[in-house]
């Protein structure tokens, strides 16, 4: 039996985000019907669809089928030619018939072009101002990209760390752009500068990307700052030579004002004309302008008492603090303690997941003790044979409670078994029945039922079933790791079989 392939096209062409249709024609040489498989070779899978990959072709019929081929608009989208071979491959006895064609995938240009910061000062102290251009190439072909900058009332100096810039498909860069005012007089009011920088492709002059950012310039000294400060230090000195200076508490707070042993309770306050504040007992003293809160962990019911004090004199006032007992902490918990899958193959990962209540710290072995926060909802981990996970948890009093689970891991047979069919599949009592079978990397096999021992790569051996009968055909692999496929042979008294048209 002959399987023939011929494609409608010797070449197609593509654009990446486009679709392209090749059409494949597929004949049927042989005599006897058959069932074929289309598949495509030699480019990345993702890029083909075959709506119909699987068809039956009667002996001497040809049957045409479509392959739309459409490429990710993306940089691994690469721009160049592909050998491309399609393959019709029988289902029934693994004969294939395949044509070539190539595929050509169109270049496209897409450049992106981004500045940071998009504003920077200069002054003549920092006479000019650094930008970080980041060039990014999402096309699909190699660019050679020119970058320059400019500014429309030409009242700046640019300098750029390089000007030409090779980007691979989806490489981006960084180009340091220095940008200077040519004037930087030492008495001047602020002025804003706009520009513009751009990225220009070299193959493809009309591909171009620009950013815009500006370049504030701004003098020493400022004749409206200037002025702006003598009057206000005007102001301020009249202020204070003149302000009331009694100093006054506003605000003395304990949040929470009871709490158990143990916990941390926050002082909090609000002063006004204190040079320092002394809070009692044993709390030390501050600098009202730089500290308004304090923590602090009563062992007793104490009162606080905050002392603001200055030139003119001091002002005090307190607040109570309840400390109760502390209640002893609830057990721990572990309401739920399990392994998704339970069951894994060698290489595989197993995630651990629990519910636990009243709990501190977990602990999980193994992998070696692992400290857990009781609030994660899991841990992934990779056992490499069949294991048994402990889970600890423990409470604030340090009282612990365990919880068990098992991990089974298993080795996958490297034996794998390819077909196993009878014929036919539904026989007489007594009627003689061939099984055929195909099997890549065992090196034992055996069929029950009395079949025995068969031969580990392919063969066929013939039966003679009374009564309808499963057979189970066991391949094992160098480790003795097993696989197994089933097939059953329907056996009927001759009456029940359908009549053979003459």
């Amino acid at each position: 039996m002959a399987i023939r392939v011929r494609l409608g096209q010797d070449e197609v062409q593509v654009e990446p985000g486009g679709s392209a249709q090749l059409v494949a024609v597929i004949r049927n040489e042989g005599d006897a019907p058959d069932q074929v498989a289309l598949e495509v070779e030699g480019v990345d899978a993702e890029w083909c669809a075959i709506p119909i990959p699987s068809f039956h072709v009667a002996p001497g019929e040809e049957v045409q089928e479509r392959i739309l081929i459409r490429p990710p608009r993306s940089t691994e989208s690469r721009a160049g030619t592909y050998p491309l071979v399609v393959r019709a491959r029988s289902l029934e006895n693994g004969g294939s018939g395949v044509a070539q064609a190539s595929l050509i995938v169109r270049p496209y240009s897409m450049l992106t072009l981004e500045i940071a910061p998009k504003r920077n000062i200069v002054s003549p102290l920092r006479k000019r101002a650094p930008y970080e251009l980041t060039l990014s190439n999402y096309g699909n072909t190699e660019q050679t990209v020119q970058l320059h900058a400019s500014d429309p009332e030409d009242e700046l100096v640019f300098e750029l760390e390089r000007e030409r810039v090779l980007l691979a498909p989806g490489e981006t860069q960084s180009v340091l752009l220095y940008a200077q005012p040519r004037r930087l007089p030492a008495l001047a009011n602020p002025a804003l500068f706009s520009f513009t920088a751009t990225a220009r492709s070299v193959e493809d002059p009309l591909r171009s990307t620009s950013v815009q950012a500006q370049l504030e310039r701004r003098g020493v000294f400022s004749p409206t700052a200037l002025g702006f400060l003598g009057v206000l230090a005007l102001v301020i000195a009249v202020w204070w030579y003149t302000r009331p200076l009694p100093v006054t508490i506003e605000e003395f707070i304990a949040q929470p004002s009871q709490i158990t042993a143990g916990e941390t309770v926050t002082l909090s306050w609000r002063v006004r004309n204190a040079e320092k504040v002394l809070l009692e007992p044993a709390l030390g003293e501050f600098d009202p302008n730089q500290t308004r809160v304090v923590q602090a962990q009563p062992q007793t019911t104490t009162t606080y008492r905050l002392i603001a004090r200055n030139r003119y004199g001091e002002q005090i006032r307190e607040v109570v603090v309840i400390v109760q007992n502390a209640p002893e902490p609830p057990a721990p918990q572990i309401v739920k303690f399990y392994a998704e899958p339970p069951q894994i193959k060698r290489g595989e990962s197993v995630v651990l997941r629990w519910e636990v209540r009243h709990a501190t710290e977990l602990i999980l072995t193994p992998p070696g003790g692992q400290k857990l926060d009781p609030a994660m909802p899991g841990f992934e981990h990779r056992p490499s044979r069949t294991t048994e996970y402990e889970l600890i948890a423990r409470n604030a009093a340090g009282k612990l409670v365990s919880k068990k689970v098992k991990v089974e891991v298993i080795d996958p047979s490297q034996a794998r078994i390819l077909s196993f069919t009878a014929q036919p599949e539904q026989a007489h009592t007594g009627e003689r029945v061939l099984l055929r079978w195909e099997i890549l990397n065992a090196v034992r096999a055996e069929i029950d039922n009395g079949v025995g021992r068969i031969d580990p790569a392919q063969g066929e051996v013939s039966v003679t079933p009374t009564a309808t009968t499963t057979y189970t055909l066991t391949a094992y692999d160098s480790e003795g790791r097993a696989a197994q496929a089933k097939l059953t042979v329907k056996v009927v008294p001759s009456a029940e079989l359908p009549a053979e048209t003459p």
